[in-house]
This record gives C-alpha cells, sequence and structure tokens, in this order.
C-alpha cells in the first residue's frame, strides 16, 4: 500500500496541472461540506458545554384541555416541584432578560440569565473563577447584587484577574463579579449565550418578561416567567418519569386549584437553539439542517463528478500503460487499487484544502451574525476532532464517488486493442448507444441544475423581502431607538425622560413630526393581544364561530404618541388620532384599530365608536396567539385590565409587522403611550428634507440632543429608517438564504462548466487524428464545428431535461422555506437553465473552435 501512494504521489507531480486543477475542484466540493457540517454539528450534535446531556430534561406545564398550548412555571411552583419530584436528582430554574450593561451614558444592552442558585451544580459545570450562587441569594426580595460573568466578558478585560470581585453597572446599579463561567460555556443553548448570570433574587428589578405576557412579582403562585431543567435520577428513564410527574401535577392540582388548573408535566430534551415554554418551537429549524447538508452534499457530488470526468479523460490516455501493464502480468485488482490510491491523495490534498476554506467561510458566517444577534456568540476558532473526522469522512467518500467507477472502468482494458491504439485517437466504447458520449457530464449539468434553480428561486425572494411594504411612509426619518431602564430609571420618570426628549426632538431645526412607538415593524421584539368585541363573554366550554359570538382576533399591539400616524405617514382613514393630553397622560380608554382587525370584529358594520377588551387566556381565537414584549412592561397589565372596555376612536391602514407574517393580515391595535408605556422605545424623527450627504451630522445633531436631556440615557441604535428596513433579522436570514444557496449554485454552475469544457478540450485533444482525417477528407471547419458543438448540445440538453426534474423536487422541498415565491416560479425556471446554457455552450466553443482551426497535415502527423 506504502508503495502504491509513493507512486501515485509521482504520478501526480508528473500531472501537475491536472493535479492542481483536481484539487481546487475537491477542495471547493469538501470545503462547502465543512463549513456547513461545522455549523450544523455545533447547533445539533455536539456534545453540550454541561455533564452527561442524555440525563438532561426540560420540564413543561401543559394544559390538559388543550395539549397544544404551554406555559411557564412561577418560582413557588418551581419550589413544588424541586421538593416533592421522585424523577429528578436535582432541578434548576431560569428565564432570559434584556439589560443595560456599562456605565452610565455608555450602557449597551445584552441578554442576561436570571437563575436558581442551584443552576451550574445541575448543570455539572464547575466555574473557572469565583463560586457560584448562594442560596439565599435565590430568594425573592433578598435582592442579591451580585454576577456571574461569561468567559468571553473576561476575554474582553484580557483575563484580568482583578475582574473577579470587581463590580459592573447593570441597568446602573452596581453589582459584585462573584464568578467566571468556563471557556464554551453558553448555558443550556449553543452558539447564543447570555454575556451575564445573575441570581433569582434580583429577577422583579431586572427581568423584562420576554415570552411571558403575565408580568407578576417572583413570589407569586400565578406566575410564569420560570422555565426548569431537571437532572434525572441514575437509571430513570422518561417513560418512567412520565407517570410520577403527571401523579405530581395532579396533587399541585388538588393543593391549588385556581393556580393549576387543568395543568399537567411532561418532558423533552433540552432545546440546544430555544428558551421557551413550547417543546416545539426549535422544530422549524431543526429542519433546515438536513436540508443544508443535503445541499452541501449535492456540491460535493457535482465537484466529484466533475473529477470523475477528468480521472475518465486522463485514463484514456493512460490506456497503453495500463495495458503493458496486464500483458506483463499485473492483475485488475492491483490497477484499481493503484488507481484509488492516486484518488486517494487527491481526495486527501483537496480535504486539506477544503477544511482551510471550510474554516475560513464558517467563521465568516458567524462574524455577519454578530451584527445582527443581541446575544453573545461562542464560536470555536479552529479544527475540532469532529471537524476532522468529518472532513476525512468526505475525503474517503470524495474518493469512492470519483475515484472507483473510473478506475473500475479503466482497468477493464482489451488488451490487444490498446496495445494497437495510436496517439490522437479517442476511442470510447459504450455498452449503450444511444446514452450521450459522456453521461458523467450530463449527470452534473442536471444536479448543477437543480442548485442553481434553488439559488435562483431564494435570489428571488431575497428581492421581494428587500422591497415589501411594511405599510409606513416615514419619508426622510430616522428612528432613535433608546431605554431608560437600563440606566436604572423606574417608568415614572422614565415617561417624563421621554416626554422631555420627544419636545427637545420637535424643536430641532427642519424636523416635521416626532412620535414615540413602543415597538416598530420588523424588530426584534414585538406584543400581541387577543381582542374580542366588549360584553361578549363566552363560557368556558363555548366553541364561538364569529365575532359576535365572542371569538377573539390575534391583533399586533403598540402604544404610541400623538403624531405616530402624521410621523410614520399612516393616514387615519375614520375618526381620529390620539390627543396630545391621551399621549401623555392616562385618560378615557381609547384605541385606534386597523382595517384588517376592523373587519373581522364588525363584518358587517362600522368598528368606529364601538368597543373592544382584551380576550381572556382560554377564550377561543381566530388564530393561536403568541409573541413577547420588549422593554419594561409593568405599567401596561396595570393601565389596562382585561375586563375594562375599549373606545375604538380612529380605523387606520393596515401595517406589516414582520416579514414572515401570515397572507392575511393579523390585525393591529394602537393604544396612547401613557396607557401602554414600556420603557424600551422608538422615536420616530421626520424631517422635511435631508441634504445628500448629511447623515452623519443629522445622527450627531440627535445624540447631543438625546445627552442634552439626560447623558445617562443609553441610545440603544440611531440609523435611517431605510437604514433600519435593510438591516432588520428577518431580512438577514433571507439574504443569508440566497447568500448561502447562490454559494451552492454558483459553485456547481463553475464546477459544471470547468468539467464540460475540461471533458471537451481534453476530447478535441485526443481526436487530433481523427480530425484531421475528417478534414482531408473534405471537412470543412463549419463541418467540424458542428460535430464538437452538436455533441455538446445533446449532452447540455439531456442534462437540462434531467436537471428540470431535479429542480422541480428541489423547489417542492424548498417551498416551506422560500419567502413569497413559488416552488415552481417561472422566472426561476427559465433564467437558472438559460443561464446554464450559456455558460456551457461558450464553455464547449472555445474548443469546438480550436478543432476547426487545425490544420489537416499537422493533425495527420499527430503523435
Amino acid at each position: 500500500m506504502v508503495q502504491d501512494l509513493r507512486f501515485a504521489v509521482r504520478q501526480l507531480f508528473k500531472a501537475l496541472g491536472f493535479t492542481i486543477a483536481a484539487v481546487t475542484v475537491l477542495a471547493l466540493g469538501i470545503g462547502v461540506n465543512t463549513a456547513v457540517f461545522s455549523l450544523v454539528n455545533t447547533l445539533f450534535f455536539a456534545p453540550p458545554a454541561y455533564a452527561k446531556p442524555h440525563e438532561m430534561v426540560q420540564l413543561f406545564s401543559q394544559d390538559k384541555k388543550d395539549p397544544k398550548k404551554f406555559r411557564g412555571f412561577s418560582y413557588p411552583t418551581y419550589l413544588d416541584i424541586r421538593e416533592q419530584n421522585t424523577v429528578f436528582s436535582d432541578a434548576m430554574s431560569f428565564n432570559l432578560a434584556l439589560i443595560g450593561l456599562g456605565q452610565k451614558g455608555d450602557t449597551r444592552r445584552a441578554f442576561a440569565a436570571i437563575v436558581s442558585s442551584n443552576y451550574f451544580s445541575v448543570l455539572g459545570v464547575p466555574l473557572t473563577r469565583g463560586r457560584a450562587f448562594l442560596p439565599e441569594e435565590e430568594t425573592p426580595g433578598r435582592d442579591a447584587p451580585v454576577a456571574i460573568v461569561s468567559y468571553s466578558y473576561w476575554l474582553k478585560h484580557d483575563l484580568d484577574p482583578s475582574v473577579l470581585g470587581s463590580q459592573l453597572l447593570i441597568n446602573g446599579r452596581p453589582f459584585t463579579i462573584v464568578g467566571i463561567t468556563p471557556k464554551g460555556f453558553a448555558g443550556t443553548l449553543q452558539i447564543l449565550s447570555p454575556e451575564v448570570w445573575l441570581p433569582m433574587s434580583v429577577y422583579d428589578q431586572v427581568a423584562n418578561d420576554f415570552g411571558s405576557k403575565n408580568r407578576t412579582a417572583m413570589d407569586d403562585r400565578n406566575g410564569t416567567q420560570l422555565r426548569i431543567i431537571g437532572r434525572l435520577k441514575p437509571g430513570m428513564t422518561t417513560a418512567a418519569a412520565k407517570p410520577a410527574l403527571e401523579g405530581l401535577a395532579a396533587n399541585l392540582e388538588k393543593a391549588y386549584p385556581v393556580e393549576q388548573k387543568n395543568q399537567t408535566f411532561t418532558t423533552a430534551p433540552v432545546s440546544r437553539i430555544a428558551v421557551s415554554t413550547n417543546p416545539a418551537a426549535a422544530s422549524g429549524v431543526k429542519s433546515i439542517a438536513p436540508l443544508l447538508l443535503g445541499m452541501a452534499v449535492v456540491v460535493l457530488l457535482v465537484a466529484c463528478l466533475n473529477l470523475a470526468n477528468m480521472l475518465l479523460a486522463r485514463g484514456t490516455a493512460r490506456r497503453k500503460e495500463i495495458a503493458i501493464r496486464l500483458a506483463l502480468g499485473g492483475t485488475r485488482w492491483r490497477i484499481v487499487r493503484q488507481l484509488l490510491s492516486e484518488g486517494f491523495v487527491l481526495a486527501l490534498l483537496g480535504g486539506l484544502g477544503g477544511l482551510i476554506l471550510g474554516l475560513w467561510s464558517s467563521d465568516l458566517l458567524i462574524g455577519s451574525m454578530r451584527k445582527f444577534m443581541p446575544f453573545e456568540i461562542v464560536w470555536s476558532t479552529g479544527a475540532n476532532p469532529a471537524i476532522l473526522a468529518a472532513t476525512f469522512g468526505f475525503c474517503l467518500l470524495g474518493t469512492l464517488m470519483f475515484a472507483l467507477g473510473p478506475a473500475l472502468k479503466i482497468s477493464r482494458s482489451a488488451v490487444i486493442t490498446d496495445l494497437k491504439e495510436h496517439a490522437g485517437e479517442d476511442v470510447i466504447r459504450r455498452r449503450w448507444k444511444f446514452l450521450p458520449r459522456n453521461p458523467l457530464v450530463v449527470v452534473q449539468i442536471a444536479f448543477s441544475l437543480a442548485l442553481l434553480t434553488a439559488a435562483a428561486l431564494f435570489v428571488r425572494g431575497a428581492g421581494k423581502a428587500a422591497s415589501v411594504d411594511s405599510g409606513l411612509k416615514p419619508g426622510a426619518s430616522y428612528l432613535l431607538e433608546v431605554d431608560a431602564s437600563l440606566a436604572g430609571y423606574e417608568p415614572k420618570r422614565a415617561q417624563e425622560l421621554y416626554e422631555n426628549l420627544n419636545a427637545r426632538l420637535a424643536a430641532l431645526p427642519g424636523v416635521e413630526h416626532v412620535s414615540v412607538s413602543a415597538t416598530v415593524p420588523f424588530g426584534i421584539t414585538s406584543s400581541d393581544k387577543n381582542v374580542q368585541r366588549a360584553g361578549v363573554n363566552p363560557g368556558a366550554e363555548a366553541k364561538p364561530s364569529t365575532a359576535a359570538e365572542g371569538l377573539a382576533f390575534k391583533a399586533a399591539w403598540n402604544s404610541v404618541g400623538a403624531n405616530y400616524f402624521s410621523t410614520v405617514g399612516l393616514p387615519v382613514l375614520r375618526g381620529r388620532a390620539f390627543t396630545e393630553a391621551e399621549a401623555t397622560q392616562p385618560g378615557p380608554r381609547v384605541a385606534i384599530i386597523d382595517e384588517p382587525l376592523a373587519k373581522k370584529l364588525w363584518p358587517d358594520g362600522d368598528a368606529l365608536g364601538q368597543r373592544v377588551q382584551y380576550a381572556a387566556e382560554n377564550t377561543p381565537s381566530g388564530q393561536r396567539g403568541g409573541g413577547a414584549a420588549g422593554g419594561t412592561s409593568a405599567e401596561l397589565s396595570k393601565e389596562e385590565k382585561q375586563d375594562e372596555t375599549i373606545e375604538i376612536v380612529g380605523i387606520v391602514p393596515v401595517t406589516r409587522h414582520d416579514l414572515f407574517a401570515n397572507e392575511e393580515p393579523d390585525g393591529s391595535i394602537y393604544l396612547p403611550f401613557a396607557r401602554g408605556f414600556q420603557s424600551d422605545v422608538s422615536f420616530f424623527v421626520r424631517f422635511r428634507s435631508l441634504a445628500p450627504g448629511s447623515e452623519a451630522s443629522t445622527a450627531d445633531l440627535l445624540r447631543r440632543t438625546v445627552r442634552g436631556v439626560d447623558p445617562a440615557i443609553p441610545i440603544i441604535s440611531l440609523q435611517t429608517f431605510a437604514q433600519y428596513l435593510d438591516s432588520n433579522l428577518d431580512l438577514w436570514l433571507v439574504r443569508a438564504g440566497a447568500g448561502l444557496f447562490s454559494i451552492f449554485g454558483g459553485l456547481a454552475l463553475g464546477l459544471a462548466v470547468v468539467g464540460l469544457y475540461g471533458v471537451k478540450a481534453y476530447s478535441v485533444a485526443r481526436r487530433t487524428r481523427e480530425i484531421g482525417i475528417r478534414m482531408a477528407l473534405g471537412a470543412g471547419p463549419a463541418a467540424v464545428l458542428r460535430l464538437i458543438m452538436g455533441e455538446s448540445a445533446m449532452m447540455l440538453l439531456s442534462g437540462i431535461a434531467l436537471g428540470f426534474v431535479l429542480a422541480a423536487a428541489t423547489g417542492k422541498i424548498l417551498s416551506g422555506i422560500l419567502y413569497e415565491v413559488c416552488a415552481l416560479d417561472p422566472i426561476a425556471f427559465t433564467a437558472a437553465p438559460l443561464l446554464l446554457a450559456i455558460a456551457a455552450l461558450v464553455a464547449t466553443w472555445l474548443p469546438a473552435r480550436r478543432a476547426a482551426a487545425l490544420n489537416p497535415v499537422e493533425a495527420l502527423r499527430y503523435e
């Protein structure tokens, strides 16, 4: 075997041009697979950074009457479960919150995990420095100002030992750092990590209640703030734990019939990519992993088909060599082994290049994610054993895919015929004459077309996403996001600051309108409410089918200033906008709704002047509710009670709140800002006009204005509304998909074109004598050109025909994640084959033109 490898290396060095081309092709194919594998492996398969993950499960509270409905746990319920369960060796609780981290005036937004004191012991994670939280620091009301920071936070401070014991400001309050997590630890998630861990006792002071509309004090049994993760006792399985947990839930329901009504407990593996009360929350993301791996494998397949063609063409030139070996007593297996050794050396060289390319590409992708993610991203740069093993596996797979077939075919030599072969002859023996001259090229073109069509579908979707109409027409506007709670201000003080800031911004030269808004379309957070007609309260067992019977409808919720609708260019179709008094002082309960919600609630009447109310939690609704409110929303629950009615004073057009909304809009309800206050807000600042090139100076003016109101108010973001729309996370996801599949399609196209050119160029070189004879017998340059182009056209048409079938199947598979594009989009299915055909014909025309320009006399003398 060693002798075979040495001979393979010598043979490849003798054909250096072929070796470089083959290694480049393989590096591209293996590099794509390595990059995708490294991301998918880290997200879904790599061992998490805590001990014995197979023993860990997340506990869910499920509604027995509606099994699709789940909720979180209160702290008292968590204590009951921890003390009374018989299946866990221990259980911990946690949730996430957005916090303000840093000095006043230089505060940035970060995610924190608020955890029980046994969080790290349940996970089996020892801290790098310091200590975990003490049991007394978990007690609600204790308000223990201590924190544990991530290794990345420590790294930002140059691993300074004095970080332990130092203080950091969280929401304007000092916290003492008592511990540092290990390198690579991201909590229960993979890649996405909190930057700070805080004890449960500070939850009421810093939590934002993401994912929970039921904001209550930590010691209130009605709360649903917490998620629970337990470690199963040795030998315990989830199946064996199920009856015990159901029995525990039944006991708690008897003890607390109101708070635990209709609740049972179930378990699921700990999610690696979501923190949710629903075990199915991450199912959509998981379905993308096999899709990405499948597309990457197709790229590798195209690369291997390309290389197989190159090896077959090279093998044609080595027929006489192989015939001599067989004539001297060499066995066919010996020849196959030698050819496979050459292929394996090529695969190893290509794998090395692919490993470097794949690691660089994955780091580039993670770097682009950091711009949009509010989480800290924990990503280990460089190769690890899993990536090295996968890359080696791709090398072995590639060897079998591109080298085995050609080796078997070339070694099946007709010794006498091949010994008589003349140079300049290209004899291809085909069992089935109806097949194209190079069937592997046909298959390569087919797979390339499938990937190119997939890329066209995603590019079409990205184009539509970039031009999506939010419904807002804010003109020359800036969007200024601030959050006074991150500087430690209470809601009342924050509201005073926002009123002052609103007035200061409105007084700036050139400003036409200014308004505050709790949420912004396409923002990272949103909120919704189930709304129904006022005075209609169907019973618990009722199944209303219309609004008149009490059917509720999910509506996007927002609280806005008096000038909001004129600022964002959203006309009030009927009724009126909010008054300044309504927007700044709690007064009559009024709201403005959009046309879709108005038509749902009063399909045969006018919603203006009618009254609505928020529906009870278990009220049947036309759409399933969800959503989460960002910022501090405590005042909302105080001001807007569920049983209070709200008068509709205006109707406005529809607004699109996210890219992935349903085709039929849910509807929207707007409240005066004073009745729906939250601290994380955005100010729309609309100018009459902005001179070209004035963006930087205008942004600086707005920053100085905020500092003039209060230097401690943190500016979360400041950009034009157009920049905001262009940089939102939803659009990034669509563009990332388009970019990724464009890379797949572009590589496949390039490999197919290079492969087609290489095969035809080599074929023309091998057929020099044949072409010379044809021309000597009277064939002109045009006839030779038609001969070569005709053979290529046959391969191209066969490949496109097969590719259409594969592309249609690929489109159907991708249909669930395409953005507003049909799986059989006619533009994509026209552009992709057209681009492939043009590129392939150009690649074929170059060697065909060379063949047509041959001198017959020189061709006949060709050796």
